[in-house]
């Protein structure tokens, strides 16, 4: 059996992350709400770069961005000084209407992921999904997601965990929420490798779901192909 099925089924619970896993697979929504508020500001963003970047959404994200030597370097050549607070407060200002607008474009529920948790929750497992970006933000996302009828035990946003992987709480939250004693038992599922680094962090079971071009995971201790082998 693979490795990573093979983990997730003798999970007690299993996380799905938001972004990329249950919604906006790919993350292309987001990443094209990034690329206009970059440039915005004058910068060109490459896709590797947004690739780099996967994980936080909103001020988080735009951080990690800036944190790339060349994106910070084009980011001064342009304005004649280094990304401030200021900079940084003004580029999330115009960056969270685009993270609705991004909502609205991918806010359908990716089908696999509805199939995979309805088959977990059937076969008796428990079902969380995480989410660093607040509630506020994820309006039409919510709303599908309640018409969908999918059944998860825990929601966790940034409202409830505000601090976004590879820091653990989010996981936390969601073992809080699920009654469970600590993470041990819990398989996360996250298309970034932040989220498995978050997952080793909590001490939960990191799987990566991987596509073409997605970076590798190396905090994972498996890589799923695809939610239709969780069956």
């Amino acid at each position: 059996m693979d490795i990573a099925v093979e983990a997730v089924r003798s999970a007690h619970a299993v996380i799905f992350s938001w972004h990329g896993v249950l919604f906006d697979r790919g993350r292309r929504s987001i990443h094209e709400a990034v690329r206009g508020t970059f440039a915005r500001w004058g910068v060109e963003v490459s896709d590797a770069e947004l690739e780099l970047g996967r994980g936080p959404t909103g001020r988080a994200q735009l951080v990690r961005m800036l944190s790339q030597p060349r994106l910070a370097e084009a980011f001064r050549a342009r304005h004649g000084r280094w990304v401030s607070e200021e900079d940084l407060a003004m580029m999330t200002a115009d960056l969270e209407p685009r993270l609705i607008e991004a909502a609205e474009r991918a806010a359908l529920p990716n089908p696999d992921a509805c199939a995979a948790l309805t088959r977990l929750h059937d076969a008796g497992v428990r079902t969380a999904v995480v989410c660093c970006t607040p509630r506020r933000l994820l309006g039409p996302q919510l709303e599908a997601l309640a018409r969908a009828g999918v059944p998860l035990d825990a929601v966790v946003t940034a409202d409830e965990a505000c601090e976004p992987a590879p820091t653990p709480w989010g996981i936390f939250e969601a073992v809080r929420q699920l009654g469970l004693a600590d993470a041990s038992g819990v398989a996360m599922i996250d298309d970034s490798p932040a989220g498995a680094t978050a997952a080793r962090n909590a001490g939960a079971i990191g799987i990566a779901l991987d596509y073409p071009g997605q970076p590798s995971a190396s905090d994972a201790v498996a890589t799923l192909r695809s939610l239709d082998h969780l069956r």
